[in-house]
């Protein structure tokens, strides 16, 4: 995770991961989005909704003390998508079937804030002119959290922080020579 380059988490089993893409090429646990929000909500309808995935995840964390600012981008689990040869986002109904599971291990604190889509296993449109209410495709999601064994856990540690010493270049560096970066080939 930037800004550190340490893992946040580790899957350690996945009921659809080794299924690869698809006839489509629509591949399951999406990164290539992100989540529906009020802001392209608005643009694309002209109108304010409150209960997309980003405003989910906003609620979720406000008893935390975190605002808007830290709802990072998603892993949308399930879903599965995919780009055209034109470069198109494309949603596909999700492939998972009860029993199916997305399982991983914390490799530091983590607050997951989780949102079952509001347009359910994505089967049916929500723009344009066949949209209607997903209401009968939505369907609920489990949530186990276990604590590992400590035996399990023994010589394991937190991910370190990628090392780097610099300031982003907030500071001049002293640069060891009479050459400055504004010198020119003949100048050196």
């Amino acid at each position: 995770m930037l800004p550190y380059l340490r893992p946040l988490l580790t899957v350690t089993s996945d009921t659809l991961g080794d299924r690869g893409p698809d006839s489509d090429g629509g591949r399951v646990h999406d990164l290539l989005g992100t989540r529906c929000d009020p802001y392209v909500n608005r643009m694309l309808t002209g109108e304010d909704f409150d209960y997309h995935c980003h405003s989910n995840r906003v609620r979720a964390v406000a008893p935390y003390g975190l605002t808007e600012f830290d709802v990072h981008d998603v892993l949308n689990v399930f879903q599965c998508t995919r780009l055209t040869a034109d470069d198109r986002y494309v949603m596909k109904a999700c492939p998972a079937r009860p029993g199916d599971h997305f399982e991983f291990f914390a490799e530091q604190d983590l607050l997951c804030a989780l949102s079952t889509c509001p347009g359910g296993d994505l089967s049916v449109p929500l723009w344009g002119p066949n949209a209607r209410d997903p209401i009968d495709v939505c369907h609920p999601i489990g949530v186990e959290v276990y604590r590992v064994d400590s035996a399990l856990l023994e010589g394991w540690r937190q991910p370190d922080v990628a090392a780097y010493a610099g300031g982003h270049g907030l500071t001049t560096p002293e640069w060891g020579s009479t050459a400055t970066q504004c010198d020119g080939p003949d100048q050196a």
